[in-house]
C-alpha cells in the first residue's frame, strides 16, 4: 500500500462473516493475534460481539463514519450500502448523531451473485449486470418475496445469510424455472428484490425529507442493479459515492479505520439507534502486537 509500518498506529480488522444470526450471536474469522505478530502492528478486531452483547444487532456499524465524514451541510442525506447485503444510513444534516438512523434494507447482491453463479458456474458475479439487462423479471415473484416478515420489520434491524443464503437462492431459482425462466430472468428477478426492496424500505420507514441517495459497494457498480434502484426510489437522486467522495470500495474500510481509532482513544463507535443496544459502547477488543 506504500505506507510506512511506523507510519501506521494501529490496524482495525473486522474480518470475515462466518454467521450473523441478530441480537443473538456473530462470528468474524480473522485472527487479531496472528495479524498483530505479522505485522508488529497494534490491532482492534471483533467490534460487533460488544453490541451485541449490550442488547444490539451488532449492525450496521458503518452509521457513525457516515455522520462523521460523510454529511451534508445543510440537507438529509441517505447513504446506502450494495455489499452483500443494503443498509441504509439517514444523516441528518450536518452529522449531528442523535438524528442518525440505519438498517438493513435486505439482500444487495448476496441473492443476485448466488443466483448468477449458480445458474452460471463459470462466471464470479454478473459481470457489468449484462445478463440482467437481457431477462425479463418476474415481478409476481418479487412481491411475493417482499411478503417476507423481515421487510416489514421496523428499523433497528438487521439481517445477512442467516435468511439470504443458499437454501434462499436454489428456492428461486426452482420457483422461477417452474415459471419458465430463463438464466436471465432469474437473474433478472433477483435484481428487482433487491430493488424494490430497498425503495419499499425507504417508503415504510424514512420520514425524513432525503434529497439524494449515495451508493457504495460492489453493487454499485453493477449498471443494472443502479438503474434498477434509481428507477425504484425516483424521483429521489441516487448517485455513486465515488461522485462526491473517493472510491466507494474503500468507504468500509475507512469506516472500520475509524472505529479503530474511537476504540483507542476510548470512544464508543455504535449508533444505539441504528443497531438496538441499550447504549454507546466502545467497540472491538485491543491485541497488542
Amino acid at each position: 500500500a506504500g505506507v510506512a509500518r511506523s507510519d501506521i498506529a494501529v490496524i482495525a480488522s473486522h474480518g470475515q462473516t462466518i454467521w450473523h444470526e441478530p441480537a443473538h450471536s456473530t462470528w468474524q474469522w480473522g485472527e487479531s493475534s496472528v495479524i498483530a505478530e505479522r505485522t508488529g502492528i497494534d490491532v482492534v478486531s471483533d467490534f460487533r460481539v460488544r453490541d451485541v452483547a449490550a442488547g444490539g444487532h451488532g449492525a450496521p456499524l458503518v452509521p457513525i463514519a457516515d455522520a462523521l465524514l460523510f454529511s451534508s451541510a445543510g440537507e438529509w442525506r441517505g447513504l446506502q450500502n450494495l455489499g452483500g447485503i443494503g443498509n441504509i444510513t439517514v444523516v441528518p444534516p450536518g452529522g449531528q448523531l442523535e438524528g442518525v438512523r440505519a438498517f438493513d434494507t435486505g439482500p444487495s447482491v448476496a441473492v443476485i451473485d448466488g443466483v448468477t453463479r449458480t445458474l452460471r458456474p463459470d462466471l464470479p458475479f454478473d459481470i457489468d449486470g449484462k445478463l440482467a439487462a437481457a431477462g425479463k423479471a418476474d415481478m409476481e415473484i418479487v412481491a411475493d418475496l417482499l411478503r417476507a416478515p423481515y421487510f416489514a420489520a421496523p428499523p433497528p434491524k438487521s439481517t445477512g445469510r442467516e435468511l439470504f443464503n443458499t437454501a434462499y437462492v436454489e428456492a428461486l431459482i426452482t420457483r422461477s424455472r417452474d415459471r419458465g425462466a430463463s438464466d436471465e430472468d432469474i437473474i433478472a428477478t433477483a435484481v428487482q428484490l433487491t430493488a424494490r426492496s430497498i425503495a419499499d424500505a425507504y417508503r415504510r420507514f424514512i420520514a425524513e425529507p432525503l434529497t439524494e441517495v449515495l451508493a457504495s459497494g460492489g453493487g454499485a457498480r453493477n449498471p443494472a442493479l443502479f438503474a434498477a434502484i434509481a428507477a425504484a426510489i425516483h424521483p429521489l437522486p441516487l448517485r455513486h459515492f465515488d461522485q462526491v467522495f473517493f472510491d466507494g470500495e474503500a468507504k468500509e474500510a475507512v469506516a472500520f479505520a475509524l472505529l479503530g481509532y474511537l476504540h483507542v482513544a476510548g470512544r464508543s463507535g455504535n449508533v444505539p439507534a441504528a443497531t438496538g443496544a441499550r447504549g454507546a459502547r466502545i467497540l472491538g477488543k485491543l491485541t497488542p502486537a
